[in-house]
């Protein structure tokens, strides 16, 4: 069996991304929740359940709880979010972009049978075909460029990723 060739808009290496972020960001949320439910009852222990756990926000504008590793939790868990939230708008921007695109090649491809209709030779017709046809790839290849920009940008910043 031979392997197609991919769509040149293919999502999945952004849906990838965002979907590793996420389950990389419930990981470690459900683990500084497992931590923060073992210092709670390391509070109790001691004769400190009734005190709640005070948030105050930090210096950056977060939040920050008064314990000793709070910072270092909260930093992580704000930096995923970012993380996750920045790929999110990138791929539903890329969506976005993806829509207006076709948007206007469909106006194109209705244009083109009154186009022809006006046409009074064949020679016409060959050259408006000709001139749609080009137009059509340049625009698909002008689209690809703009798509893969980012997405390449995201990959080399991406962890994990291979720097050559």
């Amino acid at each position: 069996m031979t392997a197609q060739p991919s769509s040149p808009f293919d999502i999945s290496p952004m849906l990838k991304m965002y979907m590793e972020s996420l389950e990389l960001w419930k990981k470690n949320y459900e683990s500084i929740v497992a931590k923060a439910t073992d210092q709670q009852g390391v509070g109790e222990a001691n004769g400190h359940a009734d005190k709640p756990r005070e948030i105050a926000p930090s210096v950056g504008g977060g939040a920050s709880t008064h314990d000793a590793a709070s910072p270092a939790y909260d930093a992580a868990i704000l930096n995923w979010q970012n993380s996750a939230g920045d790929l999110f708008k990138r791929f539903v921007h890329n969506q976005v972009e993806l829509c207006h695109f076709f948007g206007n090649r469909w106006e194109q491809y209705l244009k083109l049978p009154e186009q022809l209709s006006q046409c009074r030779s064949m020679t016409e017709i060959g050259n408006l075909q000709t001139s749609f046809l080009s137009q059509f790839a340049n625009d698909y290849m002008n689209e690809t460029q703009k798509l893969a920009q980012p997405v390449a940008e995201l990959m080399k910043s991406w962890p994990g990723a291979k720097t050559d």
